[in-house]
Protein backbone atom coordinates (compact mmCIF):
# COMPACT_ATOMS: atom_id res chain seq x y z
CA UNK A 1 0.00 0.00 0.00
CA UNK A 2 1.27 3.60 -1.26
CA UNK A 3 1.61 6.28 1.62
CA UNK A 4 0.48 9.88 0.23
CA UNK A 5 0.66 12.90 2.46
CA UNK A 6 -1.03 15.75 1.43
CA UNK A 7 0.91 19.21 3.05
CA UNK A 8 -1.28 21.81 3.37
CA UNK A 9 0.56 25.39 3.25
CA UNK A 10 -1.67 27.79 4.05
CA UNK A 11 -2.38 29.49 7.77
CA UNK A 12 -5.93 31.32 6.51
CA UNK A 13 -8.53 30.03 8.28
CA UNK A 14 -10.49 30.18 5.56
CA UNK A 15 -8.11 29.05 3.46
CA UNK A 16 -8.92 28.00 -0.06
CA UNK A 17 -5.86 26.02 -0.58
CA UNK A 18 -7.10 23.68 2.39
CA UNK A 19 -10.49 23.47 0.18
CA UNK A 20 -8.47 21.79 -2.86
CA UNK A 21 -6.60 19.53 -0.50
CA UNK A 22 -9.38 18.34 1.04
CA UNK A 23 -11.02 17.53 -2.71
CA UNK A 24 -7.46 15.55 -3.40
CA UNK A 25 -7.41 13.86 0.29
CA UNK A 26 -11.47 12.74 -0.59
CA UNK A 27 -10.16 11.34 -4.12
CA UNK A 28 -7.38 9.79 -2.52
CA UNK A 29 -9.32 7.77 -0.18
CA UNK A 30 -11.69 6.62 -3.12
CA UNK A 31 -8.26 4.63 -4.60
CA UNK A 32 -7.56 1.17 -3.62
CA UNK A 33 -4.15 0.06 -1.92
CA UNK A 34 -3.73 3.98 -1.69
CA UNK A 35 -3.43 5.21 2.15
CA UNK A 36 -3.86 9.02 2.59
CA UNK A 37 -3.22 11.20 5.37
CA UNK A 38 -3.24 15.40 6.11
CA UNK A 39 -0.56 17.49 7.35
CA UNK A 40 -2.49 20.97 8.04
CA UNK A 41 0.12 23.30 8.71
CA UNK A 42 -2.41 25.42 10.81
CA UNK A 43 -2.61 22.53 13.58
CA UNK A 44 1.11 22.30 14.13
CA UNK A 45 2.83 24.16 16.32
CA UNK A 46 5.35 25.44 13.76
CA UNK A 47 8.84 27.03 14.61
CA UNK A 48 11.07 29.54 13.17
CA UNK A 49 14.00 27.33 10.61
CA UNK A 50 17.32 28.54 12.27
CA UNK A 51 19.73 25.96 11.44
CA UNK A 52 19.56 23.61 14.75
CA UNK A 53 19.24 19.76 14.02
CA UNK A 54 15.90 18.63 13.90
CA UNK A 55 15.75 17.02 17.46
CA UNK A 56 16.28 20.26 18.64
CA UNK A 57 13.09 21.76 16.95
CA UNK A 58 9.62 20.77 19.31
CA UNK A 59 7.51 17.71 19.16
CA UNK A 60 5.29 19.13 16.03
CA UNK A 61 8.39 19.63 13.98
CA UNK A 62 9.49 16.35 15.48
CA UNK A 63 5.85 14.88 14.67
CA UNK A 64 5.69 16.46 10.73
CA UNK A 65 9.02 15.14 9.77
CA UNK A 66 8.25 11.29 10.50
CA UNK A 67 4.85 12.08 8.67
CA UNK A 68 7.06 13.21 5.59
CA UNK A 69 9.38 10.69 5.78
CA UNK A 70 6.38 7.95 6.38
CA UNK A 71 5.26 9.32 2.84
CA UNK A 72 5.96 7.36 -0.39
CA UNK A 73 4.86 10.52 -2.06
CA UNK A 74 3.42 14.03 -1.53
CA UNK A 75 0.92 16.48 -2.44
CA UNK A 76 1.63 20.08 -1.45
CA UNK A 77 -0.74 22.80 -0.83
CA UNK A 78 0.62 26.14 -1.68
CA UNK A 79 -0.91 29.44 -1.14
CA UNK A 80 0.62 32.20 -3.20
CA UNK A 81 1.32 35.40 -1.39
CA UNK A 82 3.29 37.97 -3.31
CA UNK A 83 3.93 35.73 -6.25
CA UNK A 84 5.76 33.49 -4.78
CA UNK A 85 5.77 30.64 -1.78
CA UNK A 86 4.11 31.57 1.59
CA UNK A 87 6.99 32.67 4.13
CA UNK A 88 5.64 29.17 6.69
CA UNK A 89 5.68 26.64 4.08
CA UNK A 90 9.06 28.00 3.29
CA UNK A 91 9.86 27.71 6.90
CA UNK A 92 8.62 24.31 7.09
CA UNK A 93 10.45 22.76 4.21
CA UNK A 94 13.29 24.38 5.42
CA UNK A 95 12.92 22.07 8.45
CA UNK A 96 12.02 18.79 7.36
CA UNK A 97 13.59 19.18 3.84
CA UNK A 98 15.89 16.11 4.28
CA UNK A 99 12.79 13.73 4.81
CA UNK A 100 11.05 14.72 1.48
CA UNK A 101 14.49 13.21 -0.53
CA UNK A 102 13.49 11.42 -3.63
CA UNK A 103 10.53 11.79 -3.14
CA UNK A 104 6.83 12.77 -5.88
CA UNK A 105 5.22 15.22 -5.12
CA UNK A 106 2.41 17.02 -7.13
CA UNK A 107 1.74 20.76 -6.27
CA UNK A 108 -1.96 22.50 -5.57
CA UNK A 109 -1.25 26.33 -6.02
CA UNK A 110 -3.90 28.18 -4.73
CA UNK A 111 -3.76 32.16 -5.98
CA UNK A 112 -5.42 35.63 -5.50
CA UNK A 113 -5.74 35.58 -9.23
CA UNK A 114 -5.49 33.36 -12.35
CA UNK A 115 -1.77 35.70 -13.03
CA UNK A 116 -0.19 34.15 -10.25
CA UNK A 117 0.06 30.78 -11.88
CA UNK A 118 3.88 30.84 -12.20
CA UNK A 119 4.49 31.21 -8.83
CA UNK A 120 4.26 27.35 -8.56
CA UNK A 121 7.71 27.18 -10.40
CA UNK A 122 9.62 28.78 -7.45
CA UNK A 123 8.02 25.99 -4.97
CA UNK A 124 9.35 23.80 -8.08
CA UNK A 125 12.97 24.94 -7.74
CA UNK A 126 12.94 24.56 -3.90
CA UNK A 127 11.74 21.31 -4.14
CA UNK A 128 14.49 20.38 -6.47
CA UNK A 129 17.60 22.06 -5.32
CA UNK A 130 16.91 21.04 -1.71
CA UNK A 131 15.72 17.47 -1.65
CA UNK A 132 15.92 16.18 -5.46
CA UNK A 133 11.84 16.05 -5.20
CA UNK A 134 10.23 15.62 -8.67
CA UNK A 135 7.48 17.36 -9.21
CA UNK A 136 4.73 16.18 -11.18
CA UNK A 137 2.83 17.55 -14.10
CA UNK A 138 0.09 19.15 -14.21
CA UNK A 139 0.19 21.80 -11.51
CA UNK A 140 -2.94 22.33 -10.11
CA UNK A 141 -3.90 26.24 -9.99
CA UNK A 142 -6.84 27.81 -9.11
CA UNK A 143 -7.92 31.41 -7.93
CA UNK A 144 -10.41 33.23 -6.07
CA UNK A 145 -12.90 32.25 -9.35
CA UNK A 146 -12.76 28.72 -9.10
CA UNK A 147 -14.63 29.07 -5.89
CA UNK A 148 -18.37 29.48 -4.46
CA UNK A 149 -19.50 29.14 -0.76
CA UNK A 150 -16.69 27.46 0.11
CA UNK A 151 -16.27 24.39 -2.48
CA UNK A 152 -14.15 24.16 -5.64
CA UNK A 153 -16.43 24.57 -8.41
CA UNK A 154 -13.94 24.86 -11.05
CA UNK A 155 -14.76 21.66 -13.71
CA UNK A 156 -10.96 22.55 -15.13
CA UNK A 157 -9.45 22.24 -11.72
CA UNK A 158 -11.16 19.53 -11.15
CA UNK A 159 -10.18 17.49 -14.11
CA UNK A 160 -6.11 19.23 -13.31
CA UNK A 161 -6.19 17.25 -9.70
CA UNK A 162 -7.19 14.05 -11.48
CA UNK A 163 -4.82 14.21 -13.70
CA UNK A 164 -1.52 15.06 -11.07
CA UNK A 165 -3.00 12.28 -8.93
CA UNK A 166 -2.77 9.91 -11.70
CA UNK A 167 0.97 11.36 -12.53
CA UNK A 168 1.85 11.02 -8.77
CA UNK A 169 0.49 7.36 -8.64
CA UNK A 170 2.52 6.60 -11.69
CA UNK A 171 5.65 7.45 -9.58
CA UNK A 172 4.79 6.43 -5.78
CA UNK A 173 6.59 2.80 -5.46
CA UNK A 174 4.58 0.27 -3.90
Amino acid sequence: MSKILIIQGSLNPKSKTAIVAKVAEKILQGLDNIDCETLDLRSFDMQFCDGRKLQDYNSDMQKAFKMVDGADGMIIGMPVYCYSVSGPLKNFIDIIASAMENKPAGILCTAGSSMSYLASSDLTKILAYESHVLSVQPVVCSSYEDFKDGNLESEKVSEKLNAMIDALLGLVKD
